[in-house]
């Protein structure tokens, strides 16, 4: 019976140990931002008129178009994220982190077309390429400060069309986002120079 009690009290820790957050996937998601930020600004800076706002020829988004889209969706689940938790309806025991690099790769992943919801359409809200930059420069900002925070994001879940998803999955989730559309703007542009 004790070594029954002491396999139950160490298998409730493991469980319990699992649902924290740890340093390493804060880094992980830090760096994961930083790089899409990065390579967005990288792409969209020094590219002609033409080639910001130009759209595809057989349909679809210009550059300007996917970053829109990006900044839109990014704020929106960002701001899903801070309803969740601050509902305080934590469940410390929740454990979704298997499903982390599965998230990933089916948003990042362009094989899979997806028509997207009416209010993550682009539709020129931002009246110039340097407001757009500038707004998603705050927003990184922001989303790191925020998962920098003392808390753990792991124990909050949010539903999505795709499935449930913890909260810190939603920041991986926004950044395999970004890189989905940054190979848009790549498929844009590539486009473009074959003309």
């Amino acid at each position: 019976m004790k070594k029954l009690l002491s396999t139950l009290a160490l298998c409730f820790l493991a469980l319990t140990v699992s649902a924290q957050l740890t340093d390493a996937e804060k880094e992980f998601a830090v760096k994961y931002l930083e790089a899409t930020h990065n390579q967005i600004v990288e792409t969209v800076s020094n590219l002609t008129e033409e080639q910001w706002s130009t759209q595809p020829e057989n349909g679809g988004w210009s550059v300007a178009n996917a970053l829109e889209h990006i900044l839109v969706t990014e704020v929106t689940f960002f701001g899903i994220a801070q309803q969740t938790v601050a509902s305080g309806e934590e469940d410390p025991n929740l454990d979704l982190s298997g499903m982390d690099g599965v998230y990933i790769g089916i948003l990042a992943n362009r094989g899979t077309k997806v028509k997207t919801a009416a209010p993550f359409e682009p539709t020129g809200k931002w009246d110039s390429r340097k407001a757009m930059l500038d707004e998603l420069e705050s927003s990184r900002k922001k989303l790191i400060d925020y998962i920098n925070m003392d808390q753990n994001l792991r124990a909050y879940k949010t539903a999505l069309p795709f499935g449930e998803v913890d909260i810190y999955q939603l920041f991986l989730i926004i950044s395999a986002h970004s890189q989905r559309h940054l190979f848009q703007m790549q498929e844009v542009l590539g486009e473009l120079n074959a003309m």
